[in-house]
This record gives structure tokens, sequence and C-alpha cells, in this order.
């Protein structure tokens, strides 16, 4: 993820304008084919009380319950106050929908450095950590949804798009899991990375192999926290409950919209959303409503306008009480999006002191009120 290359204002520039231009873009097109009375009726006629259970669920899930998870990926960190963890976490997320080019991922490891006095590169070594749990948890549970509890009814290219999409879910979760299983082969001898990856890394161009090595290495001090099975069990119970969290938060959304699926479609809803989000917009505007609207409409003849509508609502409720929540947070430490975003940051080492503030670290401060 290259957390530690600052960007200079030109390439920022650029970067900013062109996350801008896709959430326009994919806005539009999402946009252009709805009846928007139609879909203002499905808004209307939604039952209050599943979008009521699912923003509880939403809000259970983050910042609470992924602020568990994270700590439990800080322990060689460092030990931050819960309240600081679910503060952090909410202003990441609140930055995440606010800012363009995904400044939610430096936002939020830096807000828990400067309120927790803890050194940033572990921090954002989490993130990377954490970002590769949650894609490995994905399309485990896209799988689990393929093989038991994929739509009977599916003919002609729907049926092709599906099956051209399972096999590419599974050939993408072997490859994951190997990947994963070789990282941390190089993560429990550090020294091997020098051995076996660098090799390959020299005939790239010096900024490209900077790039992969800053991104291997972000990964490599993430999977170190991880010290024993136990832990590595633990972590994958939580993720595991944190995704059928947010999966449930899926389902009673659906259910608000009278489509009554069995409760494995969240998985395949969630897929999808994280594919939309996968586009660098703000808060995933565009890409988000576009990618889980089609899921609906490309493999359960659900109408548009009804897709439409719980696409838009759904990602509200996604977005909307964490992104306030964060705000508040923000306003309430002192800090500003901004200051947080431009906040240098280390680069990633194969290892890091697993004392609080270790000798060679300065802990980020938090700025004065």
């Amino acid at each position: 993820m290259g957390y530690h290359r600052r960007v200079a204002p030109s390439n920022k520039g650029v970067r900013v304008a062109v996350s801008l231009g896709l959430a326009a873009l994919l806005l539009v097109l999402f946009l252009r084919t709805l009846d928007f009375a139609a879909v203002g009726r499905a808004i209307a006629s939604a039952h209050v009380g599943w979008l009521a259970v699912a923003t509880t669920a939403g809000l259970l899930g983050t910042p609470l319950f992924r602020s568990w998870r994270w700590a439990l990926l800080l322990k060689k960190a460092g030990h931050p106050p819960f309240l600081a963890l679910n503060s952090a976490t909410a202003i990441g997320f609140a930055a995440s929908t606010l800012l363009p080019a995904r400044a939610g991922e430096i936002v939020r490891p830096v807000a828990l450095a400067k309120s927790a006095g803890l050194p940033v590169a572990p921090c954002l070594a989490s993130i990377a950590l954490e970002r590769l749990i949650d894609l490995v948890t994905v399309i485990l549970l896209f799988v689990v949804y393929a093989v038991g509890w994929a739509p009977a009814a599916m003919t002609g290219d729907e049926a092709g798009r599906f099956a051209l999409l399972r096999r590419s879910a599974l050939l993408l979760g072997t490859g994951t899991l190997v990947g994963l299983a070789f990282l941390g082969f190089l993560a429990a001898k550090p020294e091997r990375t020098d051995r076996l990856v660098k090799p390959f890394l020299r005939p790239l161009p010096p900024k490209i192999g900077a790039r992969l090595e800053s991104i291997l290495l972000s990964f490599l001090d993430g999977l170190g926290t991880l010290g024993s099975v136990r832990e590595v069990l633990v972590v994958a119970a939580a993720s595991l409950f944190l995704w059928t969290l947010i999966g449930f938060q899926v389902w009673s959304t659906m259910r608000a919209f009278d489509l009554v699926f069995s409760f494995p479609v969240s998985f395949f809803v969630i897929t999808w959303a994280v594919l939309g989000l996968a586009i660098p917009t703000p808060g995933g505007v565009g890409g988000y409503h576009t990618a889980v609207a089609y899921s609906l409409t490309g493999f359960y003849g659900v109408s548009r306008n009804t897709a439409g509508a719980f696409a838009l609502v759904s990602h509200a409720l996604s977005f909307v009480p964490i992104t306030l929540i964060g705000l508040g947070f923000l306003v309430a430490g002192g800090f500003s999006l901004r200051s947080l975003a431009a906040t240098p940051v280390p680069a990633p080492g194969p290892s890091y002191s697993p004392s609080p503030t270790p000798p060679d670290s300065t802990p980020a401060s938090r700025p004065p009120a």
C-alpha cells in the first residue's frame, strides 16, 4: 500500500481529480437508467423497523467490533484505549467518505497514533494487514455462497456470468490463501525477504520496485504482530464474525425493501459492494451504487428502480452514521481531516520494537486543543 510515500502536490491534484471524475461518471451511469419517482416511492415504502435493525448492526460492526479486532493487530505496538480505537476508526471512515483517493487509510492510523501516543509505523502496518484479512474473508464468504446458495433459476448469459464469477473467486481465493501463507513464511524470518523476494524486484524500474517492496514490508510488519497460532485463529474468527455482521446489515436492508432472499445472498451482494468500493472514489460513491444494484438486477431479476433504491439506502446506512460519529470525534479531539491526511508517515521496515514508545521512534503527539 505504500503508506510511507509522500505524494507531490501535482500528483496529488491529479489523483484527486481522477477520484472525483470517476465518482461523477459512475454516479451518472448509475442514475441515468432510474425512474426517480419510482425510486422515491420504493424508498418511502421501505420498512423502517428493518432499516433500524440494519443501522444498529452496521454500528455494532463499525466502529465497535472493528475497533476491537484492530486492537488484536496492535498488540506489539501497545494497548491503546478502546475509546481511542473507536474514535480513530470513526474518523478514518469519515475521511474515506469525505476525502478522495482513499485518504481514510492514512487518517485512521495517524489519528490513533496522535490520540494514543503510539508510533505511526505499526499503526499503518496494521491497516495493511487488516485490508488483506478482509479480502480473504470476503472471498471465503463468497465461495461459501457460490457453493451452496447460487441462484438456481439462472439461464443463458446470467448463468455464464455467474459461472465465470465463481471460477474467478475460487482462483482468487486459492491464490490469496497461498500468498498469505507465503507472507507468513517471510514474516516468521524477515531476512528471507532479502533472499527470496528482492532478487525479483531488482530488474524492475526503481520506482516500481520500491513501491512493491513498500507494500510487501507493510504486510510483513502487520503479520509480525500475530505471534502464535492462537492469535491467528482469534483474528480469523473475529473477521468472520465482523463480515457476517455486515452481511446481516445488508440482509436486513434487503428485507426493508421486501427482497426476501436466503441470508448467504448477502455475501454475494457484499462481494459486489467490495468490488465497487475498490474504485477510489470518496465514500465509494458511484462504484458502490453501480456494483450493488447490478448484483441484484443482473443475477436475481430485481427491477432497476428497486435495486437502485436499495443501493442508495444501503450506501447511506453504511456511510452516513459512521461519518457523523467520526466528525463528532474529530471536533472533540481537536483534529482536522486535512492535517491528519497530510501527516508525514515513515517507511515500513522489516520489524519494529514491541515497546509502545521505542527509542528510535517518536510517538505522534496530539495537537493542542
